[in-house]
This record gives structure tokens, sequence and C-alpha cells, in this order.
């Protein structure tokens, strides 16, 4: 179908920066007005969007540069856009720098969110920069948010300006003026392809996010139609996008994408309610059982009843779709990577503060065949996530959302099997065991076929290069140790390297801990739990928290928080969905004289976070054989450790 000419419409929003000199202290005064009231319409001969702003202004005087969760709760400019076409609309809102702007976008924090949501606060030059409109008097255009309009669809939007907090008197903003307009534009589009047993949950695809179909015989590349069918959750193939690296143009509909320009994979998780299968009820050790089963998912709108079941047989909304209000997130397919390594120690970075972690987020990658990103603290890591794509709302992989991914992997749209290990010892993302190992934490490499009743084989292997007991992603037999048994599933769940999930402890007054002690913590400020715990190394006992570190994240939503424990064997302290009580009961085994808690579940490893080890660790490593999988869950000390990663979500 031929498009028609794009049509525009826009509403121009100003900020203006004044001095106030009082006492000796210089800060910003700022004005936010809003220059249109009434409704702008777009018409065509098939084509009919309208805009309409809901309020005459915003008028926000006196305001210094604020916290983002105060931005988020600034009265916003809102409006709304509407199809009353018969056909499908595409359509981007922009956001436009008028000539007369002095001050940087650099200095200036949005939230662009649709109407009830306080949206995520990010700043505007981390959107993605294009030329402006001729004619319209703009010097700098940065793209909001893309999508698609049904016939008859509308959406309201809301959006909040303010001055970013980490603003001060040096920076180069006194007596600045910031001014734009917001520009939508639309076209007429095809209708997506979806699917029905998704009941409305199919993949959302924002700006930046390239749809893929992946080659079943060599996993390579191709940019998926999205007209057409690219996903098939009935059929266990998931939904797949990447992220092209900079400067990459986005190939078109059916034409190869070359893995040099692939910056990160990335899988969708639809939302859905599951059917309560345990109780989770396991506040001590008994009897393992095999309790492995298909577990019930049925794929739920947000727009639909949030089902809250409590116990078996009771249908649940999984708790990792509730806490953004999604219809689903995107996964890391692999284990975060480190984009320049060229070797396993070149992956092992812990940036040192705030500022360091936000400017690492830039050494990203996730993909097959690299080196993961190991040996970082838990609090670097979060902020690493939270910048690397700001405007996507990516951040560090919680626990729930984990358990989203496991639970999904084992119903009916999944490989409903113990996923095999990752058993590379150096690290590379998307490998796969040669043979399903029969025991765990022998330490020492056992073969298969010598040894059939008790082998643990790992080994190295050369970057890209299949090793003698593993696989690497590109030949097809890898595709054993994906969630769905095929290239379209999430890889790395299973071994590889643990996986730190934004997963702590209450310290008794309903906040996140930050670790053991002054060694052995997550780099967030905090309380300490253990301080005069010893763990090969002295520790000064009298440091009670951490003070020099991280701020702790003040949106709850980024982090699920347990009650405290003092046991490792205290299973009733998890929650629906996270997958680690419901895989109970729970026993303590010997493998090779050492003794392992593990679950009902494949007798994957299974320990409760408590007071020494207060955060959770996911997926086991490559060496831990039977131990390790995509249920398998342990405690941690938040710390630095060469064998633990962290992957990547992102959620709006």
């Amino acid at each position: 179908m031929e498009k028609k000419n794009k049509k525009y419409m826009y509403i121009t929003i100003s900020i203006i920066a004044l001095i106030l000199i009082a006492i000796g202290i210089s800060y910003a005064i700022w004005m936010i007005t809003k220059e249109q009231t009434g409704e702008n319409v777009v018409n065509s001969s098939c084509l009919n969007v309208t805009m309409e702003d809901e309020i005459d202004s915003i008028d926000l005087k006196k305001t210094q540069p604020i916290l983002d969760e105060e931005g988020l709760n600034l009265k916003p400019f809102s409006f709304k856009i509407k199809n009353n076409c018969e056909e499908y609309a595409d359509y981007t809102i922009n956001l436009e720098m008028l000539s007369e702007t002095t001050l940087e976008s650099k200095y200036v924090k949005i939230a662009l969110s649709e109407k009830g949501d306080r949206g995520v606060a990010t700043k505007l030059d981390a959107y993605d920069e294009y030329k402006t409109l001729k004619g319209t008097g703009t010097k700098e255009g940065r793209q909001l948010k893309s999508g698609k309009l049904k016939p008859s669809e509308e959406k309201d939007y809301e959006l909040r300006i303010w001055l970013d907090e980490d603003v001060t008197v040096e920076d180069d903003t006194m007596g600045k003026m910031y001014k734009s307009k917001i520009i939508v534009e639309s076209e007429i589009g095809e209708k997506p392809y979806t699917e029905s047993i998704l009941n409305g949950t199919d993949p959302v695809l924002e700006e930046g996010l390239i749809p893929i179909t992946i080659n079943e015989e060599n996993g390579l590349v191709t940019r998926a139609d999205e007209t057409k069918k690219w996903y098939s959750y009935a059929e266990q193939k998931w939904a797949n996008a990447v992220i092209l690296r900079d400067g990459v143009e986005d190939p078109g509909a059916n034409e190869p994408i070359e893995e040099n320009d692939i910056e990160s994979y990335f899988v969708w998780i639809p939302r859905y309610r599951y059917e309560i299968f345990d109780d989770g009820n396991y506040d001590s050790l008994t009897t393992i059982e095999n309790k492995a089963k298909q577990i019930n998912v049925e794929f739920e709108n947000k727009d639909e009843p949030v089902q809250s079941g409590t116990s078996v047989g009771q249908m649940l909304t999984h708790p990792a779709f509730t806490a953004f209000n999604t219809n689903g997130f995107w996964v890391g397919k692999f284990e975060t990577g480190y984009n320049g390594a060229n070797q396993t120690t070149d992956a092992e970075v812990n940036p040192k503060g705030e500022a360091a972690s936000i400017e690492a987020a830039k050494k990203v990658i996730i993909k097959p065949n690299v080196y993961s990103w190991r040996n970082i603290q838990i609090a670097p890591a979060y902020v690493i996530g939270r910048n690397y794509k700001e405007s996507l709302n990516s951040h560090m992989m919680k626990n729930t959302e984990w358990g989203a991914v496991a639970y999904l992997s084992q119903s009916k749209y999944g490989s409903r099997e113990k996923i095999r290990i990752n058993n590379n010892i150096s690290y590379l993302t998307g490998y796969a065991g040669k043979h399903e190992p029969t025991t765990g934490y022998t330490a020492t490499n056992e073969s298969c076929i010598e040894h059939e009743e008790a082998c643990n084989e790992f080994g190295q292997s050369e970057k890209g290069q299949d090793g003698e007991y593993n696989t690497e992603y590109f030949n097809k037999e890898s595709v054993i140790a994906s969630t769905t048994d095929n290239y379209t599933g999430v890889f790395d769940m299973s071994g590889g390297a643990w996986e730190y999930v934004m997963g702590g402890m209450d310290d008794g007054s309903g906040k996140l801990v930050s670790g053991r002690n002054n060694v052995y913590n997550s780099g967030f400020k905090g309380l300490l739990t253990c301080p005069a715990c010893y763990d090969n190394g002295e520790v000064n006992s009298n440091i009670l928290e951490v003070i020099d570190g991280i701020d702790l994240p003040r949106d709850e939503r980024y982090y699920d928080i347990y009650v405290y424990s003092s046991t490792n064997a205290s299973y009733t302290i998890g929650m629906f969905g996270d997958a680690t009580k419901e895989m109970g009961p729970f026993e303590s085994k010997e493998y090779n004289t050492q003794r392992r808690n593990v679950s009902s579940w494949y007798e994957q490893e299974g320990w409760s976070i408590y007071f020494v080890d207060p955060w959770y660790l996911r997926g086991g490593e490559s060496q831990a054989g039977t131990g390790s999988g995509v249920l398998s869950f342990t405690g941690g000390r938040g710390c630095t450790i060469e064998h633990i990663t962290f992957r990547l979500v992102l959620a709006f």
C-alpha cells in the first residue's frame, strides 16, 4: 500500500531560566508555559488524527532543579491523539527545540507516559536525535515515542518537564532559555501481525527496537516484516528484537542484518497469569520429590482485571508485569557482555561510583559469543542497567522478572523441560553443553561418555568456536540451551555465570540492605547485616553501614524486597511467581562430599537469602552440573565475584 504524505501537528512548550541572587547564593528559577489551547486536527482522505490539549497551561514558577521523584509528580501537560480512520495509523511523538533555545538538552529531564502512569524520568539527550522539519524554526529534534493506532483508537499522553537534579551552579544554565514544540507525525500504516492467543499482549516495538526473525539452521538474523507472521508463541517461537549499533540504519523489512551491526538482542515475554501450583510453605529442609510439571499459563492484557490468587489452583497475574503495568517486557537474550573484551578477564570490570557506572553503560553488549560482564557489584550493575537505554526504561533484571521467564519456559509455550547448561568456563555467552550432566559440584571435569552415571563436563573454547565439551551459538545444536529449545528463546539462564538480580533483604524497616559487611556488600548505601562475619579476609566489625556508596533506588518498582531471615532454608520468604518457594520441598543432599540444598524441580540448587547472603543469585554457573538451571537460586553478598554477572530488561 502506498503511504500518504505525513501530517504534522504541534504544541509549543517553553522553559525560561532566570537568576535569583540572595544572600550570596545563585540558583535557577524555572517557568514552564504551554502556548496553545484548543484542538489540533490533521485530515487526509483516509486519515483523521486529532490532538487535544486538556489544560490551559503548566505554570511552575520558582522551581529549582528537582529530584526525579518530584519531577514525576509534577502536574503534566496532557494531550490526546486519536485515529478516526478505518485503517491503522503509524505515529511518532517528537520534541523539537526552537531556535531561541540556548539551554542544552542534557540539562533537561522529561517523562512522557500514557495518562495515569507517571512514566520514566529520562534525560532529553538520551532520546534519538533526528533532522527537524524545514520551515518550523527548530534547531534540534528528539524522537520520544513511536507506535501504531488501531482504527478508532485513541491514546492520552502526559508530558512532564523539569530541570535535572544534577544541575549545579557550575553548569552553563544560568539565564538560559529552553523552548520547544511537541510534534506528532502520522501516516497511514498497515495492520501489524498479532497472535490471537496472546490476547493483546503482542510485542511492543519502541524506537530503536528492530523486530527480527532468526534462521533455524544457523542463527542468522533477518529484519522482520511486522505485518507478516514473525513469531508464534503457540509454536514456541518467541518474538525477538535487536538494537543496532550507533550509526547503523534499519535495513527495512526482509533484509538481512549483519551480526557486526547488532549491539543487543532482546526477547519478548508477554504478560500472563498462571495457575498457582504449590503453596510454598517450606520453612525447613525435608525430602525432595520430583515435582517438575507443565505450568498452566494464560496470556492476560493489562486492561483485564488483575488475578490475585493466593493458593494452589487459583490464577495469579504474574507480579513481574504488574509492577510497571505493562503488556510484557523485553529481556536480554544473553547475559550482559562487556563490549571490547577480548579475553575472559577483560570483562571483569567494577566501575567505582555512580558517575563511572553511568559512563560504563556505553560498554553494554548483549550478544552471543561475547564475554559475560562479571566481577561487578550490584549497585553499579543497577546504575548501568538504568542508563543503558533510559528511554526504553532499561534496568537490571528483578527476581520476579527472572521468575516470569522461567515459568513461561516451563509452560506449553516454552521448552517444558530442563534447559541445557552453558558449561563454558571462559564465560562466553550462548554456549550449550554437548551432553546433559548427571551430577554436579564435583569440581572436576568428568566425561559423560566415560562416566555416564556421574558426569559433569565443562571446559573452555575459542571465542565463536565449538569446544571439546560445548557448542557455540551459531551451531544449531546450541538451541538445547534456550528456553524454547530453538533459536527464539532466552540463553544463558542455566550455567554460564551466576546472575545477580534486584532482589534483596529487608533491614526490618521495609528497605533493602547493602550487604554482609564492609568488604562484602552491594555498593549501595545502607545497613550491613553481618558486620562481624569473616569470609576470606579481615573485616572491620565496627562498620555498621555503607555510607559512601550509591543511593538505593527510590522507586520500588525496580527491585523486589524480601523479609529478614536468619536461615538460608526459610523458603516461605519467597514470592509467588519468583521461582523460589514454589520449587519445594527442599533437601540437603551430598554431591561429591559437598552438601547442597536442592529443590524438587530437577534437583537444582535452592538456598533462600538470609542475613549473611542477602541478595538473590539465579541460574547457576558453568561447573555446577545438575545444580545449574533456570530454576536455580541462592543467596549472595552483592559484592564482586568473578563468576557472577547480571542481565537487563526493557519495560515500557
